[in-house]
């Protein structure tokens, strides 16, 4: 319907009205309006209405798009800072100083797993045959040794009628394994396997850690760039969301980058219509 042809029917439609009011001896029949003159009311008031909404719904889209955009991108920051990490400073760092002295507790039982007391415990620098340290075990079978150097070490464990046990080790601070002992010739020596760290981070370790980290987060923040562009463009919707569920491992910012891609999922699902293969369906 053309611009003129409309504005010809409504200006028809007001002389009617007019005349109508004119005759009051004539009653006012308003089922006389034809059809299409309700019809070019009903566009005159819902059209615009219409419009309103879909600019409203459009204007969501565009702040759920700028949502998961703004996390996104502090998730690429985030993995920036972490791969800026300088390695000299995590080695200088208390996480991988070296302790000067670990303090060590141990436990001497029988084969039984009754505890031995009186025990000798005699502490050996690796390769040395000179005891630096020795204690005897409580009535609980435990004995303590404090100020160790950090190094590889050498414990004896000699009791009477037991054969004595010898164990090489790293000295960590914290409690030993169990010194099992078995009834026997104390001039006899079972010498136990090597027991080296079995815990803790390598410098090594952190930092490749760290560098892995900081890759994924700047890919699943790039990922996130590429949903908001999804989110503006409205032609997948599945394919989007995806997208912006895998950019919330890029933890921007520890919290605040996740909530804003959460929050900007939110918002798409509400708008979901307007997507091309929602409305395929």
């Amino acid at each position: 319907m053309t611009e003129k042809s409309f504005e010809e029917r409504r200006s028809e439609l007001r002389k009617r009205v007019k005349s109508q009011l004119d005759s009051p001896e004539e009653p006012t029949h308003y089922s006389d309006l034809d059809n299409s003159d309700e019809q070019i009311q009903q566009e005159f008031i819902v059209k615009p209405m219409i419009d309103l909404d879909y600019d409203e719904r459009a204007k969501l889209r565009m702040v759920a798009a700028i949502a998961i955009l703004v996390g996104s991108i502090l998730g690429i920051i985030s993995g920036g800072i972490l791969l800026q990490g300088n390695p000299d400073d995590l080695l200088n760092s208390s996480l991988f100083n070296e302790a000067e002295t670990v303090d060590l507790t141990g436990q001497v039982l029988t084969d039984d797993g009754v505890a031995i007391n009186n025990a000798t415990i005699q502490l050996y620098e690796d390769d040395s045959n000179s005891a630096i340290r020795t204690v005897l075990t409580n009535d609980n079978g435990y004995f303590q040794l404090e100020n160790v150097k950090p190094e590889t070490m050498v414990i004896r464990v000699v009791k009477d009628d037991f054969t004595s046990l010898e164990r090489t080790f790293i000295a960590e601070d914290g409690l030993m394994s169990p010194f099992t002992m078995k009834s026997g010739n104390s001039s006899s020596i079972i010498q136990e396997n090597f027991v080296g760290s079995d815990g803790g981070w390598s410098l090594e370790a952190a930092v490749a850690l760290s560098t892995f980290l900081g890759v994924m987060t700047i890919i699943t923040g790039f990922i996130g760039i590429q949903a908001s562009v999804e989110t503006r463009r409205a032609s997948r919707y599945r394919r989007t969301q995806y997208l912006a569920g895998i950019s919330l491992f890029s933890r921007g910012l520890i919290w605040i980058g996740p909530i804003l891609i959460l929050a900007g999922m939110a918002l798409n699902s509400l708008v979901k219509d307007q997507y091309e293969d929602y409305l395929e369906d």
